[in-house]
């Protein structure tokens, strides 16, 4: 599917109703567009900086963009365009920022622009968004200065969320720089950028009568919308109806004990899951020796309702107070990474979801929700319960699911950094200690036949190749990844001279070296750091291979979950030791995702996800969708798109329900759920999932 054609969202035209009285439009004085860059100027009266990469001039005599060559040693070379000092911005006012880009090479890419330079990692991602684009095709990236096309003026403080109503994402007086790259880049490739601009007149409003913003069902209030609950009466008429739907599609009629393909082959049958290959397409087997291709949900668990309410009482309408039986909801928040809860932990909290399930199923709804999800996931065509889940419902016996294991209380290599904190010093006696322990404490699920395997960890920040190894140098001189790397160092030089002379420094000796913690010029010490990080990688999954094996041998090892940092070298790493490889892609489309030249390994798809703005949500999530028909379109594209990559055995939908409309405890507020935060389906999305899954072994076979 063509990304460019998903584009412009609807966003808050579609959620945000006006506020009586409080809407002021924009000053016609304005004009509708703001040209920041169109490159009909000379090159000299531009400032554009390079990052493994080089510029010229395209086009011809009468329409110029800018044509961006990249060159290997990043996977995200990149130029950026600096405002010019003579030519100030003033972007108030406009909701979007556009470019148009072309892929003028022979190579699938994606382009990816962010608008200014906040160091805020967060607010960094959401002024950011790319295109995928084939070779020859253009589109236009387009990126939201404010969360909705309209904003309060003032600007309230509000905090805890992701997305915002009528708040603009960063200070738009600092926006001096756009950056434009290619992500995951492995080979060389052109682009080019032409027309970037400021467009899209934006609405002001006070905030008078907006607050409170959220009713006790943990809704939007200011907006309705179709399958809103209004009343306690509605939400048990909600599960009546659904009863019924159930009743009357109790799932696939071809499918196994375990939601494999009955219809189809029969093979060994092992009493637990594998993988192989069946007409040179890889699939996972079930424990009867039916074929099986996992589709499956993350996060089916009751617990990810939980919101903040500490420093933001007045967003809520109709909290229970202490003689109320719903008081039994409230919680400690005890877990921020990101946020304003970051540095307030434990913080009171409360469980939307969980009291809403209370007042629709009454004392016993925790047994009705967890029965409910099996019965829910057979018939909407989902097979495997995924990452993160409740483990009492796991064990049911009732559906496939995942082992989860997080590997706690490691030494971390000082000088490393990532979005989820820093990475594991492997060669620290204490990591193997502490993974066996964390394998021991998570080990539900091992020789369960129902129990496919385990992920270990989560979005592990890998890197570009050599980083971790550099990380290592950065670090003090009790790290014992730097010994280890100084070891190796001296093995193969002899003496601090001979290292000197290759990596073009000035060490007075070897301990001069563990103490300092400057890094060398990268190509001049490139083959050294890229042995160093792979020999991280092969002794991370090596030692989680021989721990998860001792604890769980009638179990498949599923990988890292690896995310937006990955390279060649760790994926052979990874594949040395890993049963399945495990990838969480969050893009509209997985049919061209393939291995390094060489590995033949099933994926596993860990993540992906599509969300709208409809059903009175702030944030779409990582990936946009129109509408909800809409997300179920794009997950029919995706999933049949797995299904005719021969490597793929699988893809997990992350998350059962929406995040809370106020946030998790991180702040995320997407809306990712296949149920909303009141424990309704929403109907357009199921109604695809089971088209498309339903049909999901037919469909791999014959493509």
């Amino acid at each position: 599917m063509k990304l460019n054609l998903l584009l412009p969202i609807l966003g808050g035209s579609l959620l945000f109703a006006p506020l009586s009285g409080c809407e002021h439009a924009p000053s016609e004085a304005r004009q509708p567009e703001l040209v920041l860059f169109d490159f009909e100027q000379a090159e000299s009266t531009l400032e554009i900086e390079t990052f493994h990469s080089a510029y010229e001039w395209g086009g011809d005599a009468e329409d110029h963009h800018l044509h961006v060559k990249t060159a290997l040693g990043s996977s995200k070379p990149a130029v950026i365009l600096h405002k010019p000092a003579n030519e100030p911005w003033d972007l108030h006012g406009f909701h979007q920022i556009q470019a148009d880009v072309a892929n003028l090479g022979e190579d699938t890419i994606q382009v990816e622009m962010f608008v200014g330079n906040d160091p805020d990692g967060l607010i960094r991602w959401y002024c950011s968004d790319y295109l995928d684009l084939l070779p020859g095709e253009t589109g236009t990236i387009t990126v939201d200065l404010s969360w909705t096309p309209w904003v309060f003026e003032p600007q309230p403080e509000m905090r805890g969320m992701r997305g915002m109503p009528g708040l603009i994402k960063t200070d738009l007086d600092k926006i001096d720089q756009f950056t434009f790259n290619v992500r995951y880049a492995t080979g060389t490739h052109d682009f080019s950028v032409d027309n970037v601009r400021a467009v899209g007149l934006v609405n002001t409003r006070d905030t008078a009568g907006f607050f409170p913003f959220i009713d006790e069902f943990g809704q939007y209030i200011h907006r309705d919308w179709k399958g809103k609950i209004h009343s306690q009466e509605e939400l048990k008429q909600t599960a009546e109806r659904e009863a019924t739907g159930l009743a009357a599609t109790p799932g696939p009629a071809d499918w196994s004990t375990f939601g494999g393909w009955k219809g189809g082959p029969k093979l060994e049958a092992t009493g637990f899951f594998r993988a192989e290959k069946y007409q040179d397409k890889w699939f996972m087997v079930d424990p009867e020796g039916y074929l099986f291709w996992s589709a499956g949900l993350n996060c089916v668990s009751s617990l990810t309702g939980l919101s903040g309410v500490f420093g933001r009482e007045n967003y809520f309408e109709g909290l229970p107070d202490q003689e109320s039986d719903l008081v039994q909801f409230y919680d400690e928040g005890n877990w921020a990474s990101h946020g304003f809860y970051k540095d307030k932990i434990p913080f009171t909290a409360y469980h939307f979801y969980q009291s809403n399930l209370y007042k629709k199923y009454g004392t016993q709804w925790l047994e009705t929700f967890r029965e409910q999800a099996h019965t829910r996931l057979r018939s909407w065509g989902l097979n495997t319960i995924g990452n993160v889940s409740d483990m009492a419902a796991n064990r049911m016996s009732k559906t496939p699911y995942t082992g989860t294991v997080w590997i706690n209380g490691t030494p971390k290599i000082e000088g490393s950094d990532g979005y989820w904190g820093k990475f594991h010093d492997v060669f620290d006696l204490e990591f193997r200690a502490a993974v066996r322990r964390s394998m021991e404490h998570q080990q539900a699920g091992a020789n369960d036949p129902w129990c496919i395997g385990f992920f270990v960890d989560n979005e592990l920040s890998w890197g570009d190749p050599g980083s971790l190894a550099m990380a290592a140098l950065k670090s003090p001189e009790t790290q014992a990844a730097k010994r280890e790397f100084l070891y190796d160092l001296k093995a193969k030089y002899g003496s601090i001279e001979q290292l000197n002379t290759q990596w073009g420094t000035q060490h007075a000796d070897w301990k001069a070296l563990l103490v300092s913690t400057e890094t060398p010029a990268f190509e001049r010490a490139k083959e050294d750091l890229l042995a160093f990080y792979q020999k991280i990688g092969e002794t991370y999954f090596r030692t989680i291979k021989e721990e998860l094996s001792r604890i769980a041998p009638n179990q498949y090892y599923l990988g890292c979950r690896f995310a937006w940092a990955n390279n060649d070298l760790t994926i052979r790493a990874a594949a040395a030791y890993c049963d399945i490889l495990s990838f969480n892609k969050y893009e509209y489309s997985v049919e061209a995702v393939g291995l390094p030249a060489g590995v033949d390994k099933p994926i596993l798809i860990g993540e992906f996800h599509f969300g709208a703005l409809d059903r009175g949500q702030f944030h779409v999530g990582v990936k946009k969708a129109v509408s909800q028909e809409h997300r179920g379109q794009l997950y029919q594209s995706y999933i049949q798109g797995a299904l005719r990559n021969d490597a793929i055995v699988g893809a997990h939908w992350f998350q059962y329900i929406d995040e809370p409309t106020t946030g998790r405890q991180d702040g995320e507020n997407y809306n990712v759920g296949l149920v909303d935060i009141c424990d309704t389906p929403y109907d357009e999305l199921i109604s695809k999932i089971r088209e498309t899954n339903y049909e999901m072994y037919q469909y791999r076979l014959n493509n």
